[in-house]
């Protein structure tokens, strides 16, 4: 009875082992995928990817204030939901020699509900990768992305949809959209002081009626009225 406890345990606790690891690869990586996977998009789950159309599309929208609005959703009947996923946006005039530009943003304003992400930072980026947060059964997932500033061009996002462990699609390309995101700059007006040179005003002699016939200033009337009585007053 001792020696088979002695040579059960290593089996059983071989068993135990390739069970633990089996459930973690199933499981895959629910929180989202690493960094580690930015360079490739490829999961790291010892399978190749899938080499068939992706039953799954990213469709983008440009919003009013250049920002773009991303759905991922199943494109494809017999296929109805994707566990995990991981979207890029890139320069799509630099091929395949372009890093991911821009963030993803949870700040919405005036657009519809974003779906939570976990938000990576990829070769040098800040936020310029998004993916899941947990593996539960997705239908659609709404996504905020905000080019970088200045930045005039065509842009492609690439996205990897999981559907499980071991069938997923790799860089799904989304149709191209032009976005021009100017920088708001505030041009300082400078208001130009003209010298000045002080003005002497000088009180007109006549002024003009209504009309337009001259008249006296009142002040000459009342000269004149004075000089008249003190020559009146010297002759008397």
């Amino acid at each position: 009875m001792s020696f088979r406890k002695i040579v059960a345990s290593p089996v059983i606790c071989l068993y135990i082992l390739f069970t633990f690891s089996i459930g973690n690869q199933v499981s895959g990586t629910p929180i989202g995928a690493p960094a580690a996977a930015c360079g490739t998009m490829t999961p790291d789950h010892g399978v190749p990817p899938q080499t068939s159309a992706s039953p799954y599309v990213t469709i983008p929208t440009l919003m009013p204030d250049e920002s773009v609005r991303l759905t991922l959703l199943v494109n494809s009947t017999g296929i109805l939901t994707f566990k995990g996923f991981l979207v890029m946006a890139f320069d799509n005039s630099l091929g395949d020699t372009a890093t991911p530009i821009g963030t993803f943003s949870e700040i919405v304003e005036g657009t519809p509900a974003i779906t939570p992400a976990n938000y990576l930072n990829c070769l040098s980026g800040s936020k310029n990768a998004a993916t899941h947060t947990n593996n539960t059964e997705k239908v659609i997932v709404n996504l905020l992305w905000v080019p970088p500033s200045g930045f005039d061009g065509n842009v492609v996002f690439k996205t990897t949809f999981v559907r499980n462990v071991t069938t997923f699609w790799v860089k799904t390309l989304s149709d191209v959209i032009s976005v021009s995101s100017t920088t708001n700059t505030t041009t300082s007006s400078t208001t130009t002081t003209p010298s000045t040179t002080p003005s002497i005003t000088t009180t007109p002699l006549t002024t003009t009626t209504a009309a337009g016939a001259p008249q006296l200033a009142p002040w000459i009337g009342t000269i004149f009225l004075a000089l008249v009585t003190f020559m009146l007053a010297s002759s008397a």
